[in-house]
C-alpha cells in the first residue's frame, strides 16, 4: 500500500495556501466556504458518513476556511479556530481520545490557526502559537522525544512561537515569523534537511529565511521570502535551490513530486511522475520544473500521494494523476496525464 499524503494550511500567509488537500486515494476541496470530498472513503476520510467512494464530488461542510489531508484522515478549519477530524483513527491521528475511525466530522477541543497532517499524524497550530501534535511516533514526528504514539494533543517542546506547521509522511515541520525554519521526525532520506540522515525526536532549528514549508512523503520543499523555492530529501540530505522557475508564492507536495505556484499563475510541476501526476502527458519523472500545461491564473494547489489539483481564480477546479478511488472526482477511474475538470455539485 502506498502511503498517503499531506498538506499545509498557514493562515498568516495565504488563506488559499490550505484551499486544496490531498491523501493516498481523496481530495478535498474548498470554495467559497464549502467542502467538497471526492475518491476513497473506506475509512470515512470524505466525511459523508457513507463509507462509499466517490468519483464525483459530495458537499460535506459549510463554513471551512481550510483543509489538511493525511493518509487516510482529513481535517478542516472552520472560524473561530474550531477544528473537525475525520477518517481513519487507528494511530490517534484524530486527536480526539479515542483509536476509532470517524466516517462524520468530530469537534475537537483544542481551537487551531494552523493545521497539517502526515501519514497517520497531525499537527495543529494553536491560537498560543505553539504545535499540538496527535497521532503516530514511531520516527519521533510528535517532537517529544519519545517513539510513543497518543491519541490526545500535547504541545511540542522546544519550540518559540510559530505561524506556521507542515507534516511529511514521519517528519514535521514548523516555522516563526522571523523564518526560523525548525523540523523533526524521520530523515532516512535527508528530509529533515540536517546534513545528516539521523532521525530527530525533538525540534531542531535547520535555516532561516523561510516564508512556507511543505512536507512530501520523505522530502521537504521550502518557500522563502525572495520567493527562491529549496527542496531536501529527494537527492540530497541539505536544501538545494531549485533552478528554472519563476517567483514562486504557493508549494503543494505529494509523495513524491511537488507543485509549484508561481507568480505568473501558473503551476510547476517535478517528481515522480509514475501515475501522471506532473501532468505533462507522459509517465517520465523528472527533477527538472516544467510547467503544466492548460492551466493559467491558478489560485491554490494541493497533491495527494500521486495526483495533483488546481484551483483557478474563476472558480474552475482541475485535476491530474492517479484516480484509481475516484480522487480526480471527474466521474471515472481512469488515470489522467493531463489536467481535466472537476464538475462541483
Amino acid at each position: 500500500m502506498k502511503r498517503g499524503a499531506l498538506v499545509l494550511l498557514f493562515l498568516g500567509w495565504t488563506l488559499a495556501q490550505g484551499l486544496l488537500a490531498g491523501g493516498q486515494g481523496h481530495s478535498l476541496a474548498v470554495l467559497q466556504g464549502r467542502l467538497y470530498a471526492f475518491g476513497w472513503n473506506y475509512d470515512g476520510q470524505l466525511g459523508d458518513g457513507s463509507f462509499l467512494n466517490r468519483s464525483r464530488p459530495v458537499r460535506v461542510l459549510e463554513g471551512v476556511l481550510g483543509v489538511a489531508a493525511g493518509n487516510l484522515h482529513s481535517l478542516a478549519l472552520l472560524e473561530g479556530g474550531l477544528v473537525l477530524a475525520f477518517g481513519n483513527g487507528e494511530k490517534g491521528q484524530l486527536g480526539d481520545g479515542t483509536f476509532a475511525t470517524k466516517g462524520r466530522p468530530v469537534e475537537l477541543p483544542l481551537r487551531a490557526k494552523g493545521l497539517a497532517a502526515g501519514y497517520s499524524h497531525t499537527l495543529l497550530l494553536g491560537l498560543d502559537g505553539r504545535v499540538y501534535a496527535a497521532g503516530s511516533n514511531e520516527e519521533g514526528q510528535l517532537g517529544d522525544g519519545s517513539y510513543r504514539g497518543r491519541n490526545q494533543f500535547a504541545p511540542v517542546e522546544g519550540l518559540p512561537p510559530v505561524v506556521g506547521v507542515a507534516a511529511g509522511y514521519f517528519h514535521s515541520l514548523a516555522w516563526t515569523a522571523g523564518g526560523e525554519l525548525y523540523a523533526w521526525g524521520s530523515n532516512l532520506s535527508g528530509q529533515l534537511g540536517t546534513g545528516t540522515v539521523e532521525s530527530s525526536p525533538r525540534p531542531q532549528k535547520v535555516l532561516t529565511g523561510v516564508l512556507l514549508a511543505v512536507g512530501g512523503g520523505s522530502f521537504t520543499a521550502l518557500l522563502l521570502r525572495d520567493g527562491s523555492v529549496l527542496i531536501a530529501g529527494l537527492d540530497s540530505a541539505t536544501f538545494r535551490k531549485v533552478e528554472g522557475l519563476p517567483k514562486a508564492v504557493a508549494l503543494a507536495a505529494g509523495r513524491a513530486h511537488l507543485l509549484v505556484l508561481g507568480e505568473d499563475g501558473r503551476v510547476y510541476a517535478l517528481g515522480e511522475n509514475d501515475q501522471g501526476q506532473l501532468g505533462d502527458g507522459t509517465l517520465e519523472s523528472r527533477l527538472e520544473p516544467r510547467p503544466v500545461e492548460g492551466l493559467a491564473g491558478v489560485r491554490a494547489i494541493g497533491a495527494g500521494d500521486a495526483h495533483s489539483l488546481a484551483l483557478l481564480a474563476d472558480g474552475r477546479l482541475f485535476a491530474w494523476g492517479d484516480n484509481r478511488f475516484g480522487q480526480l472526482g471527474d466521474g471515472t477511474r481512469e488515470n489522467r496525464l493531463t489536467p481535466v475538470p472537476v464538475r462541483l455539485p
